[in-house]
């Protein structure tokens, strides 16, 4: 069963997530729209690991890594 703070950190990642996927769907080349989105899933699989459940900082990285290369929009 998932902690309080686990069940938080889990639905941060998929509205981040989702977030990416609306941002890229607006893409009008289909292979940069792919290539976003393989970038997004790399940076969400390296972090995967991660379980700073108490602060925010693994999570604001790649978020803000994210936004730095364009995948999302602030």
């Amino acid at each position: 069963m998932l902690m309080t703070r686990q069940f938080i950190q889990r639905q941060r990642a998929l509205a981040l997530w989702r977030d990416i996927v609306r941002s890229t769907a607006n893409i009008p080349d289909e292979g940069a729209r792919k290539d976003m989105r393989q970038f997004a899933r790399s940076e969400f699989e390296q972090h995967r690991s991660v379980t700073d459940i108490y602060g925010k900082t693994q999570f604001q990285t790649m978020k803000g890594t994210l936004i730095n290369s364009g995948v999302l929009n602030e």
